[in-house]
């Protein structure tokens, strides 16, 4: 009896989930353009952010490391990994957001 009742209501989930469908898109959207303009703006800035990262990093590695601070070399290659990263995620991210939507579709 409990097992008929659980699959019932799994079933009538089911189908009610079924129903909804969802079709994305700004167009006409209220501040739709304003949104966009501040993703492409934090995208800019965690590129430039990684790219300083990089950098900075580079440059405490390298001279670190010759003055023989190698704790200091230490960081520095970890704030340049840390730079590759975070241009990586932030190239990354777009796409990863539209294939796991899609994939979910």
């Amino acid at each position: 009896m409990v097992e008929h009742v659980v699959s019932g209501a799994v079933s009538g989930v089911g189908h009610v989930l079924a129903q909804v469908s969802v079709t994305p898109d700004a167009a006409g959207m209220p501040g739709g353009a304003l949104i966009q303009k501040l993703l492409n703006w934090s995208q800019m800035l965690a590129l430039w952010g990684s790219l300083g990262a990089l950098l900075i990093g580079a440059a405490m590695y390298g001279l670190a490391r010759e003055g023989g601070s190698y704790g200091g070399a230490s960081r520095g290659k970890a704030l340049a990994m840390g730079g590759v990263v975070g241009a990586i995620l932030a190239g990354v991210a777009p796409t990863a957001v539209n294939m796991l939507f899609e994939a979910a579709s």
